[in-house]
């Protein structure tokens, strides 16, 4: 299997592996999906300017995101998609002036690339340490469907985790075009949910959940 790294909209780094795809057994054959795990962003001179969330004495929002998206990679592409990351293990850093910027060249790298689904990943914080569960997220009603599927999936992944539902919020993405969910993985505030978060194997379980949502989302919906 081939790699290769494109540079496009505000430097992001994006990975695309392709391989040979067989329609009749593979749902996901065709299917372009953009996983964008989130933060990791520096300004020109190299100071951090989106670096996200932080577990007290743990885990960074920005490395968990990215260890689940990498997850997420081969399990979808074994059911035939093509899968880009708006920054990937090799490239763990995007580039942009401001905040905003970034957010805006993540979408429009969406919509450049005619993606069928457009998934972030994000962990969570809140001020109470006793907050915990996974949310799912959408804006535009097209991405309802796409938010319940993958929701639906974690429930079936962790059924002892508390479900924070799905909520309609704007900061998903407004100029995407396609179905756009974000996700947000667990509490880094919840001592022992920040531990899982930081886990190999908690990860695993996350990027299954995401790959099962997508993949169930696209066979239903085809």
């Amino acid at each position: 299997m081939r790699r290769r790294s494109l540079f496009l909209v505000g430097f992001l780094a994006i990975t695309v592996r392709a391989g040979a795809l067989d329609p009749i057994q593979k749902p996901l054959a065709g299917k372009i999906i953009l996983l964008d795990p989130g933060h990791a962003v520096k300004n020109e001179a190299g100071a951090i300017i989106n670096p996200g969330a932080r577990a007290r004495h743990g885990a960074y929002e920005r490395d968990v995101a990215l260890k689940v998206a990498a997850k997420i990679v081969p399990l979808l592409e074994a059911q035939g998609a093509k899968v880009y990351m708006t920054r990937t293990p090799d490239n763990p850093w995007r580039y942009a002036r401001v905040k905003s910027a970034d957010n805006r060249a993540r979408a429009i790298m969406s919509n450049v690339l005619r993606a069928q689904a457009y998934v972030r990943i994000h962990c969570d914080w809140n001020r109470s340490r006793s907050f915990k569960g996974y949310t799912t997220y959408y804006y535009r009603w097209g991405s309802r469907e796409l938010a319940k599927s993958i929701r639906q999936a974690f429930v079936q992944r962790l059924p002892t985790h508390r479900d924070n539902g799905i909520h309609r919020r704007s900061f998903v993405s407004v100029t995407s075009r396609m179905p756009a969910v974000l996700v947000e993985l667990g509490l880094l505030s919840n001592r022992n949910e920040a531990k899982d978060l930081g886990s190999d194997a908690y990860q695993a379980i996350l990027a299954q959940a995401v790959a099962d949502g997508i993949t169930n989302y696209f066979v239903q919906h085809s």
